[in-house]
């Protein structure tokens, strides 16, 4: 599925589709040099994170109901995977929901509610989501989702044993060339556009979100969207067993890429795990979200 651009700014973007189930990426162009502007809706009583906004840095095209669903560091968090076993919300909005979640995790209710609503607090995480987004963009990366493991990008929801094979070869000494991996790595990098690729540098996770040692032998870089169904998808085929390696020697670091032209509430969800973490349980509320994804997508803000 593709559509028009509605303005200048979302013609001057790429086009993006999701191809085989994982999405592709193009060329990104030359980033303004404001930042990205973000629309938000405040009002005093209500959610109120409404339409989000993203200037001339992604156009992504692709029909979700057709594609398989695929601050500071905070380390050492102890993650809610189970978070799906509770009954489902039957409010009608967003800001309600996300509410009923920080109950659900155990948070502080009004802290959290309080979080979402000021407006300076919105604005700095706006700021901290934008930064990921640039970030990103920098990269080429317009599609999610996508990591960064070390210098080594991986584009799309692969298979945990490419990811396996890759974390395993850092550990061992980063290879500096492509023929050092396995055919299967090899087939990856080789598609057009590349899903792996060996970068100059490692990414910036200085204010994201670590779980596991950020000092870490093994870095994961995850740039990510809570609304996306390749996300969700890889979370629930993979984040457990990355889990069980997740220490002193691998870590793995959350940054927001929320792509709203086609999402329109994942930056409203990155905002509420952002105020979760606030409270210790940023992991908690990355687990929910993606486990009731279908739940909370389509709510209006209010």
């Amino acid at each position: 599925m593709s559509e028009e651009p509605s303005s200048l700014e979302d013609a001057a973007a790429p086009a993006e589709e999701a191809v085989g189930g994982y999405p592709d990426r193009a060329p990104v162009p030359a980033q303004p040099s404001a930042p990205p502007a973000w629309t938000y809706f405040l009002s005093p009583i209500a959610l109120v994170i409404g339409s989000i906004i993203i200037s001339a840095t992604i156009w992504y095209t692709s029909d979700d109901s057709s594609a398989p669903p695929a601050a500071s560091a905070v380390a050492n968090e102890s993650p809610a995977v189970t978070s799906s076993e509770a009954p489902l919300s039957t409010a009608k909005d967003l800001l309600t929901t996300l509410n009923g979640y920080a109950k659900q995790i155990g948070i502080d209710g009004t802290k959290f509610s309080q979080c979402l609503q000021d407006d300076a607090a919105v604005q700095a995480k706006v700021s901290l989501i934008n930064k990921h987004l640039q970030r990103g963009s920098a990269l080429g990366i317009n599609g999610t989702p996508t990591f960064v493991i070390n210098n080594k990008m991986v584009v799309g929801a692969q298979p945990s044993a490419i990811f396996d094979e890759v974390i395993d070869k850092e550990l061992k000494g980063s290879p500096t060339s492509i023929q050092e991996y396995s055919a299967n790595v090899q087939a990856l990098a080789s598609s057009t556009p590349p899903r792996f690729q060996i970068l100059p540098g490692k990414v910036d996770v200085s204010d994201a979100t670590i779980e596991g040692n950020p000092s870490a032998k093994v870095m994961i870089a995850e740039f990510s969207d809570f609304q996306c169904p390749f996300c969700k998808r890889w979370t629930e085929d993979n984040i457990k067993r990355l889990r069980a390696r997740l220490g002193n020697e691998v870590a793995i670091a959350f940054l927001h890429f929320p792509i709203s032209q086609i999402h329109p509430n994942a930056g409203n969800a990155s905002i509420a795990a952002i105020c979760a973490g606030e409270q210790g349980k940023f992991w908690q509320m990355h687990d929910l979200l993606f486990a009731r994804q279908t739940e909370w997508a389509d709510l209006p803000t209010k």
